[in-house]
């Protein structure tokens, strides 16, 4: 049985390629193999919805409310801590919960996967990273222009003066105390990641730098591993992460080495050339291009690698996805497809009920579901995974279910995540990106129609082998040339 799908190939992909050769290679099944699982599909292949976890925890909450999943033939799902949550995160009452719900699920033979945030982005652990770290704090790069030349404060890099022919670097000039005239001045700043609510009062961490995924993995993973280590690779097949980026404020990156790194593997000062990355001036595009390109190399040898290396060593499958929406645009995840590559279940996210082929949709969006399974079939990772659903509304039907589903399917999807389903919707929590795949909906008590056609979906399209006769070359890096600088907008667009 060998399917046969048109493959996206990403050419920033051949290094990494050739670093996961040894992995193994999932061959072709006989059609009574293939038959015997379609008819009676194992746990691995059922739907896994996040089972969030939004209220003050009881243990009959947690046993009902996983009773009643099972009850419509769910066998997986992803503990997903989430806002409306009381129980405090990560403490000896939060594992107490965790370990009835263990109990429970090997009872009922569904499989519990951890989801690494308290809510999301993945990183700062819900504010207990930023506390024991406070240089993780994120950090981004800003320049500015002005008619006089500013006065030195801690946040600036550096101060150039535009020329007729490019810039000058007036920034020793200015430390000194050089009286400079009036001229068009860029002033190269740093910005430090916003403090909100949603981090718990703290701020988004810099994973660029070194130490803070080894710190966020300490403070995350390692109590699961004290708690309930023992059913790694078990009854909790691995972790999901959830959007984790570079991109505080949404601006160019920056971390306190990078100038010595880019120096070490470019052979040129990244300072003297800033103000490159913002306008059309000096040998931009070559800038422009080590500069994503380094963030991408760190972004993997700093985050994706260590983690898939954890993940590695524990027997845990490394899941979930990263910002793939917002291509060609690279300021949050530089390359969505090498950072995918670091992962034992590359994974997606495909939210809402609104049909679009706009380059930043979702439902809809080709490329995206392409770039994973492109993924998974040039690294000869068997499983995908796809969260979906989220924000379509209460009013979700089966119909938009299963069109959504074939859809992914079709494309290379075979793990279903639903997006969400609550333990509890008191108050806000209902409006929080609903619907709920939970008793709360009309339809639930024939949901198991539903989860068992993508169950032996899941199955069957995880047998066999890709061959692929279409290559397709992707861009990303020759978009990387032409942002963030609004000059180059309209290019990047048709790009």
């Amino acid at each position: 049985m060998k399917p046969i799908f048109p493959a996206i190939f990403r050419i920033s992909l051949l290094v990494v390629t050739c670093m996961f050769v040894v992995c193994s290679h999932v061959e072709a099944v006989d059609s009574i193999t293939v038959k015997a699982f379609f008819k009676d599909p194992t746990p691995e292949f059922s739907t896994a919805p996040f089972w969030v976890w939004n209220d003050m925890l009881t243990e009959e909450l947690v046993v009902s409310t996983l009773n009643d999943l099972a009850g419509q033939k769910v066998k997986q799902v992803f503990v997903h801590p989430r806002p409306g949550l009381m129980t405090p995160y990560l403490s000896p009452e939060w594992f107490r919960f965790w370990n009835v719900a263990l109990k429970e699920a090997k009872r009922l033979d569904i499989r519990l996967w951890i989801y690494d945030e308290n809510s999301y982005p993945s990183g700062f652990a819900g504010g207990l990273v930023p506390d024991a770290m406070p240089q993780s704090r994120g950090q981004s790069l800003h320049i500015r222009q002005e008619k006089l030349p500013p006065k030195w404060s801690q946040e600036i890099i550096a101060i150039y003066r535009l020329t007729d022919d490019g810039y000058d670097n007036v920034t020793d000039a200015i430390k000194s105390g050089a009286e400079l005239g009036e001229a068009s001045y860029l002033v190269a700043f740093i910005k430090l990641a916003d403090s909100a609510p949603w981090f718990g009062g703290k701020y988004y961490v810099d994973l660029l730098r070194p130490g803070v995924t080894e710190k966020f993995l300490e403070i995350t993973l390692e109590p699961y591993r004290r708690e309930i280590g023992d059913e790694f690779g078990k009854s909790v097949p691995g972790v999901f992460t959830d959007e984790p980026h570079i991109g505080p404020n949404w601006d160019n990156h920056w971390t306190p080495d990078l100038p010595e790194v880019f120096e070490k593997r470019w052979g040129y000062s990244l300072i003297e050339h800033l103000p490159s990355l913002f306008r059309p001036v000096g040998d931009w595009k070559r800038v422009r291009h080590n500069y994503h390109q380094l963030l991408l190399e760190l972004f993997i040898e700093r985050w994706a690698k260590p983690y898939y290396e954890y993940c590695n060593k524990y027997d845990l499958e490394f899941t979930g996805h990263y910002w793939e929406h917002e291509w060609p645009k690279s300021n949050m995840v530089p390359d969505n497809m090498a950072m995918s590559a670091w992962q034992q279940r590359p994974g997606i996210d495909t939210l809402m009920n609104q049909y679009s082929e706009d380059p930043h949709s979702q439902f809809g969006n080709i490329r995206a579901v392409k770039e994973l399974s492109s993924v998974a079939n040039q690294l000869g990772r068997r499983r995908t995974l796809c969260e979906a659903y989220g924000a379509a509304g209460w009013e979700l039907r089966f119909e938009d279910i299963k069109r959504i589903g074939d859809w992914l399917y079709a494309l290379g999807i075979n793990t279903l995540n639903e997006h969400l389903s609550y333990v509890s919707i008191r108050g806000a929590r209902k409006r929080d990106h609903p619907q709920s795949f939970s008793y709360h909906q009309p339809w639930w008590q024939t949901y198991h129609i539903m989860a068992s056609y993508f169950t032996r979906l899941s199955a069957v399209l995880s047998q066999g082998q890709q061959l692929n006769k279409v290559l397709v070359i992707e861009p990303t890096s020759t978009a990387w040339m032409y942002q963030p600088d609004p000059n180059h907008k309209e290019h990047l667009k048709k790009i």
